[in-house]
């Protein structure tokens, strides 16, 4: 096919006058549908309400949020011992240090044994007599350590390699983890001590390092001073009563408290200090593996311990609001730090997330289906990309810095803005964007918190026409090295004037759009690819080689810009513009496809094959055909796994090896734009079902290794708006309802029915009102439904492959080897009747 035919608009733009004739012929006329709808999406289909999809939404009812229950804590602490503290290792207890020495491992002071086989050290410990006791050991990750713990001579514990505490990015910095190890009481004994003895396996890989032990107990006598503490009852503080912490010298009494998903915000909590004046420790975390008395990473760069809030006391009952934000987490360990003793109760969290939300779990959108775990990462996603909508004046201050945390970088305007993550980086990334401005518009329905992103980032744009990628707070401005971030703004342009159909925010930037187009063309070589020196960023790693992915990528979006032009009546510059994307397009598939491998190339220097490069040629268009097939079969021979896809085919190279739900986004598109709607919903479920597990945030993931963890370790944010694709495939691409032109003036319904989904529904917003549609599968039948508000226009489609027969409530529009109704045709898989208006009732029949 010659290539600028093959990137010619196939967008329904206007309504045909065959369509028109359809319309006319079978439609409800459009004046049934400016009304309230009398019947949900899927009444006549026997579904259930759609409000049942209510129960699905994590967005909590009103900004007061208060803690699920108590996840962890223990009545007696009968001791406790840091390395950060000298005195208490060496006075408090009778350090016996070995070979081991002290020093700094993920942000924190340890002790360690060092990378000796039999190194050792050990700690003279109280605990209960005659009780079983609970170590409790916090230690910098790793995925290498091995030792044993003893008690009194005895292992008790053996301290595994675990290849999910890694930290890729930042050498060994996996963060702060901890275990628990269970003594019996006949180890104990009766003496009211334990020798308690770290020592290196043959083998130790990096070897203990310790940051602090604790004894603790379900019962039995405190210690006696200095040392130990106690909790009594620990629900208190977040019911109608009282949880008391008190602690001696060498104790640190604590409570965990789970909120049952991820939050953010502000802790409240009214203190009785009753003796002394000790600190008042509150530690947060997204996951259980890394709630330590540091917290989990936040801070950039990676390896600043300072998430920690304190809050300081004094004798007497006072309400205490943390001054710091805390963008994400779902654990917090509230303990005390010194000795005193403190009663605590009404403690909450004053939720700050989506600011400008007066109705924060009122969405106006909706997807429901018959599948159970479809439903949870549908509202998974938007709340998701929710938990990522900040006050703009509440982001992360670059770079990080020892002392107190802070949250408050000024990163955007506005009353709010659509960001990364909720824990970090809490800043626009234009990338990002690209997956959750789609996912709030679709959930939620505002569209203010990416109009604020995306005008930001064009009041940055350099003299060259460059948009910028992301802006690092006020302190260091706009960035101009991720030159793919420019590429993804056209795509966040072009999609809020399809979501929004907002003409002024469109012809506000318009001509920033075209100076964009032009940087990025500039930046085509004569061979056609790109060169991307000076702005070789991208998603995950930097690439200023002629790369497939940021080469495809100007393939889409030159298609979107020639489309936004087209709006304007510049034809001969949208011609152009596919013109280019042709070139390019022909140079990817003449220079970087491997014939032996069945794919694409990093690029001329890298002969490892991507995720990215190849999802995105499919969904551009570059890879078509026979091509474009065999992309698909690599993904699941090469780089398909327990866990999702890989990166790469090979590490060593450019592009690190593990799994990108962004870049995996990319490719449940593909799969589906090649009627692989079975493998977009293999890579989905292996992707993201197992975040949803029920010690998770239920928040979507920043990444994943390949043994199913956090690729960052605890750095890793576990609530990214990149992730969230889910939530934009299940409506687009599953319901089928996506916007055609302008804020959904016209709009298709085309279902990609998964095998063993039964039906699906859903309502999405727009400026003319809600669209609602369903459909079900049963037996030979399918059956759409589609509610088209006042002043839009429809296409439906229903799958071709085995359809003998569509009918229109009880017209035959189209019948295999048959005529068809005027304006019905067959494209892309599909069987096409455009120009619906109102409720329309589409039925095939197939042969099985």
């Amino acid at each position: 096919m010659d290539p600028v035919k093959k990137f010619a608009p196939t967008r329904v733009s206007a309504i045909t006058t065959a369509g028109l004739a359809l319309a006319a012929l079978l439609a409800v006329p459009a004046g049934t549908a400016a009304a309230a709808p009398a019947r949900p999406p899927g009444d006549g289909l026997g579904l259930p309400p759609l409000s049942r999809a209510d129960r699905y939404i994590l967005a909590p009812s009103d900004r007061t949020v208060r803690a699920a229950k108590t996840h962890e804590s223990y009545a007696v602490n009968s001791d406790y011992v840091t390395a950060a503290s000298a005195e208490s290792e060496t006075r408090g207890h009778a350090l016996r240090a070995g070979s081991s020495t002290t020093a700094k491992a993920d942000g924190v002071m340890t002790r360690q044994t060092g990378t000796d086989a039999g190194a050792w050290f050990g700690y003279t410990m109280r605990a209960a007599p005659n009780r079983e006791v609970r170590l409790r050991v916090e230690e910098a990750g790793s995925a290498t350590a091995r030792y044993d713990v003893l008690v009194n001579g005895q292992v008790v514990y053996r301290r595994e390699p675990d290849p999910r505490q890694s930290g890729v990015w930042s050498g060994d910095k996996a963060g702060l983890v901890h275990y628990d190890v269970r003594v019996p009481s006949r180890l104990v004994g009766r003496s009211g001590e334990i020798e308690v003895t770290f020592r290196n396996a043959d083998e130790p890989g990096t070897g203990a390092r310790v940051h602090a032990v604790w004894t603790l107990g379900e019962s039995g006598k405190p210690s006696r001073a200095p040392y130990g503490g106690t909790v009594g009852n620990p629900s208190g503080a977040i019911g109608k009563g009282t949880t008391t912490l008190r602690s001696n010298e060498y104790g640190r009494p604590y409570v965990i408290y789970d909120f049952g998903q991820e939050v953010g915000g502000q802790i409240q909590v009214t203190a009785d200090v009753r003796e002394g004046s000790p600190r008042l420790g509150l530690a947060f975390s997204e996951s259980p593996a890394y709630l330590t008395t540091a917290s989990d990473y936040s801070q950039d760069p990676v390896g600043l311990a300072t998430e920690t809030h304190y809050l300081e006391t004094e004798r007497g009952r006072k309400t205490m609001t943390d001054p710091v934000i805390r963008g994400g987490f779902r654990y917090l360990m509230v303990f005390l730090d010194g000795p005193g003793e403190v009663a605590l109760s009404d403690l909450r969290l004053k939720f700050t997330a989506d600011p400008a939300n007066p109705d924060l779990n009122g969405y106006r959108g909706a997807f429901l289906s018959s599948d159970d775990t479809l439903n949870r990462l549908w509202y998974a996603g938007a709340y998701t990309v929710q938990m990522a909508t900040i006050d703009p004046t509440t982001g992360r201050p670059y770079p990080g810095a020892e002392g107190p945390v802070r949250n408050d970088a000024i990163v955007g305007e506005g009353k709010s803005i659509i960001s990364d993550g909720a824990k970090r980086d809490r800043m626009i990334w234009g990338g990002d964007n690209a997956v959750a401005d789609t996912v709030s518009y679709l959930s939620t329905g505002l569209a203010a918190p990416s109009a604020n992103a995306v005008g930001f980032m064009a009041k940055g744009q350099a003299e060259n026409g460059q948009i910028p990628g992301m802006y690092l707070t006020e302190k260091h401005g706009y960035q101009m090295n991720w030159g793919e971030y420019a590429a993804w703004w056209l795509d966040n342009y072009w999609t809020h004037y399809l979501y929004t159909g907002d003409q002024a925010f469109f012809d506000k930037w318009y001509g920033a759009m075209k100076k964009n187009v032009a940087w990025l063309e500039s930046k085509a070589d004569s061979d056609g690819l790109l060169d991307m020196k000076g702005a070789g960023g991208t998603w995950g790693y930097g690439n200023e080689a002629k790369g497939t992915y940021i080469s495809s990528l100007y393939v889409r979006v030159l298609g979107q810009a020639a489309e936004a032009v087209e709006t304007k009546g510049e034809t001969e510059l949208a011609a152009t513009y596919r013109a280019h994307a042709a070139r390019t397009a022909e140079a990817i598939n003449d220079k970087l496809w491997d014939e032996k491998a069945g794919a694409y190339k990093v690029g001329p220097a890298d002969d490892r094959h991507p995720q990215d490069g190849n999802a995105m040629a499919v969904v551009a268009g570059v890879a078509t055909g026979e091509r474009a097939e065999r992309v698909l079969e690599f993904f699941g021979d090469d780089l398909a796994g327990r866990y999702g896809d890989l990166t790469v085919d090979e590490a060593g190279g450019v592009v690190p090896q593990y799994i990108s739900p962004f870049v995996s986004g990319q490719a449940l598109l593909a799969h589906v734009d090649e009627g692989d709607v079975s493998g977009a919903m293999s890579l989905l479920r292996r992707t993201w079902t197992p975040m949803l597990g029920k010690d998770q945030p239920g928040t979507l993931w920043e990444n994943v290794s390949p043994v199913g963890a956090p690729q960052l370790g605890s750095y890793t944010s576990l609530s990214h708006g990149w992730a969230a694709a889910p939530t934009s495939f299940l409506t687009n691409q599953v319901l089928g309802v996506a916007p055609t032109s302008g804020g959904f003036g016209t709009f298709a319904v085309t279902p990609h029915p998964p095998k063993g989904l039964k039906w699906a529904q859903g309502r999405v917003p727009t400026p003319h009102g809600d669209i609602t549609a369903a459909w079900r599968q049963r037996g030979r039948t399918f059956t759409l439904r589609v509610e088209a508000p006042s002043g839009t226009t429809a296409t439906a489609g229903v799958p071709a492959e085995g359809t003998t027969e569509v009918r229109v409530g009880n017209t035959v529009v189209w019948r295999a080897g048959g005529t068809a109704r005027p304006g019905v045709t067959v494209k892309d898989g599909r069987i096409q009747l455009p120009g619906l208006t109102g409720t329309t009732t589409v039925t095939a029949t197939r042969t099985s």
